[in-house]
């Protein structure tokens, strides 16, 4: 039952690209509710077939390992032939790099003789976010993507839903791979058809964003790749479950581990676009909002900390952990004030979701049970209420034409589901009992033991409060604009709906996911399952408790006197702006300290000279490339 589902959940996906390609775009939309019902089935059908290793062995063996070569060679003459065409020089000679370890690794790495999925809780937890989320995020392309086209005059969607379907079926594969050989070719796919969907307007501006993505991630590949030779080659490990075994022998066998351990580790912060590599997730966003959607929040940088997550048990407690812990911790925060200074809201969505990954990183390089399950949990929770606020901003720029969080004002009055429906991501993100804040309560109790860390949390949380804060006060800011704006496809609201209720959801039943698939997770990886209960307005963990009953009390007095005076009477007042009104020739207008005639203008404030890019850019690529080197160097001994 399980190898059967295993299959299908990379075979479907590939079957229903093959049809985008072959059916008219008038069948899409009912394809793609066929994708999100069948996604949805095979998932769950993998949660109830249990867990457990699928072998490939023998003559089935023999027919992937050809077919998984031909595709990787693919793959590599894909990146030189694109690379050439347009003449970018570093990601041409990144793929001559990856083709010469691929080379040397066909030459050299001894052959294995049998492959393996390994299908864990975790890797069930992926399944679901994957097949239930990206389904999700295509069945809301079909309402989205017709508009967009025709305001950029592409005629693109073939090859939008086929890359789409495909990067599903080449996640699908990386989240249940077990020998490194295979994941990594998974890997490599998902780096491809990110190329392809960020370059989608095959524009200057897309096309220099999609090279920029595939380069950098090039870069985390040919660590990676280098790592996986040094595990083959000097320690005969060819699993991620070797690993874990083979770290678990001693304290020697740990610290030999290190430097490969670290070289994987790298490839995952350049998925997970952590700094210095973040930038490839900022140009993405010049793509569809489907393909951000896609790539930021339940595939391709969840790939990256899914790898770092099941790396724990080797670098739990070390030199590297600690490495680790530092520099995602630092990214959290660094990236939180990022997008405190930003108003276009897909770009404050990017720096968000860096961040967040960063924290989950930060939380897996602490090792401790209590810090990995807050990691597993803060996968899920943050991958449902990014992928819907990705959404509801696509949305919210066709209903008022910009992306603009100044322009958002008022949006209750004139899309008052899509508002709800967009604040309730937003609330998700900051109150409980939602998942992403009690985890990252977790997460703080976790980094309780070091200064570093705890500060770096600490100060990225209260950073995420405020920007997340302002932008939900201005969409569900009152305005003289009352003119509704009628609710479009059901194309559209469906997987917007799906997605709120999966946050209430989740939310609802935060112990029981802990219960069935995070605890067994944690206690496969460190032996060892952290305490965590949860009393009636109450969240308890092994340090301490965290009582949330008072919020809701605060929520509901605030909900009451909202009702109990929206109806009173108002009174309209002119404005005073600390100078002489013009009144005859516009309200706004007033005559400042100079005796000249100003526009009034009220907006949030983004603190552009202390958190703008031009201030923290550079300072957060020097850190972070000084701990990726620490890192390193504690891999090798130094």
């Amino acid at each position: 039952m399980i190898e059967n589902t295993v299959m299908l959940l990379i075979i479907v996906p590939l079957l229903f690209s093959l049809l985008f390609i072959a059916l008219p775009k008038s069948l899409y939309k009912y394809l793609a509710w066929a994708f999100f019902i069948i996604g949805i089935a095979l998932s769950v059908s993998l949660v109830l077939g249990g867990t457990g290793v699928v072998p490939v062995e023998g003559p089935n063996f023999a027919m992937y390992e050809n077919i998984v070569l031909v595709l990787e060679v693919l793959v590599i003459l894909y990146i030189l032939a694109v690379s050439a065409k347009y003449k970018n020089w570093p990601t041409l000679g990144l793929g001559i790099i990856s083709a010469a370890l691929f080379a040397y690794t066909y030459a050299n790495v001894p052959g294995a003789e049998s492959a393996s999925f390994n299908i864990d809780q975790l890797s069930q937890l992926m399944i679901l976010i994957v097949n239930i989320v990206g389904t999700a995020i295509i069945l809301f392309a079909t309402g989205y993507m017709d508009q967009y086209e025709e305001h950029r005059h592409l005629n693109r969607q073939r090859t939008f839903y086929f890359t789409m379907s495909f990067f599903l079926a080449a996640m699908n594969g990386l989240v249940m791979s077990d020998t490194l050989g295979w994941l990594y070719l998974f890997w490599e796919l998902t780096t491809l058809c990110s190329f392809v969907l960020i370059s989608y307007n095959m524009d200057e501006e897309g096309i220099n964003n999609g090279f920029r993505a595939l380069s950098l991630n090039l870069v985390g590949g040919v660590a990676m790749s280098i790592g996986i030779i040094l595990l083959a080659t000097k320690y005969d490990i060819n699993s991620l479950t070797g690993i874990a075994t083979y770290a678990g022998t001693d304290a020697v066998a740990l610290a030999a581990l290190a430097l490969p351990v670290a070289l994987l580790c790298i490839g995952g912060f350049a998925k997970s676009a952590q700094m210095p590599f973040h930038s490839w997730l900022l140009g993405a966003m010049v793509a569809p909002t489907p393909v951000s959607a896609l790539l930021h929040s339940s595939t391709m940088v969840n790939a990256g900390v899914l790898l770092i997550v099941k790396l724990v048990p080797a670098f739990a407690n070390t030199s590297l952990g600690t490495a680790i812990a530092v520099y995602g911790s630092f990214t959290f925060v660094i990236c939180s004030a990022l997008a405190l200074s930003q108003r276009n809201a897909k770009r404050v969505l990017a720096y968000s979701t860096i961040a967040n990954l960063g924290l989950i990183i930060a939380s897996a390089g602490i090792g401790t049970p209590l810090a990995v399950a807050a990691s597993m949990m803060l996968i899920l929770f943050h991958a449902i209420s990014k992928g819907l606020l990705f959404l509801c901003t696509g949305e919210i720029e066709h209903t008022i034409g910009s992306r603009d969080i100044e322009d958002m004002s008022g949006l209750i009055k004139k899309a008052p589901l899509l508002t709800s429906i967009a604040a309730l991501g937003m609330i998700s993100m900051l109150l409980p009992p939602f998942g992403v804040l009690l985890t990252k309560w977790v997460s703080m109790e976790a980094a309780s033991n070091n200064p570093v860390v705890i500060i770096f949390i600490v100060l990225g949380s209260a950073l995420t409060t405020v920007y997340y804060s302002k932008w939900l006060g201005t969409i569900l800011s009152s305005s003289m604009d009352k003119n509704a704006v009628p609710h479009k496809k059901l194309e559209t609201y469906f997987p917007l709906s799906v997605l709120a209720l999966s946050i209430i959801g989740t939310s609802i039943f935060i112990f029981s996911i802990y219960n069935y698939f995070v605890g067994p997770q944690v206690e496969i990886l460190l032996g060892n399952v952290p305490n965590i209960t949860g009393p009636v307005g109450q969240f308890t963990s092994e340090i301490g408790a965290f009582d949330y009953a008072a919020v809701f009390v605060v929520l509901a007095l605030a909900i009451l006197i909202y009702l109990a005076t929206k109806n009173t009477t108002t009174r309209k007042v002119n404005f005073y702006m600390c100078g002489e009104n013009n009144l005859e020739k516009d309200g706004l207008m007033f005559r400042n300290g100079v005796c000249d005639y100003e526009k009034c203008s009220v907006s949030n404030i983004y603190l552009q000279n202390i958190f703008g890019e031009s201030k923290l850019t550079t300072f957060g690529y020097a850190i972070s490339i000084i701990l990726i080197v620490i890192a390193l160097a504690g891999g090798v001994g130094l």
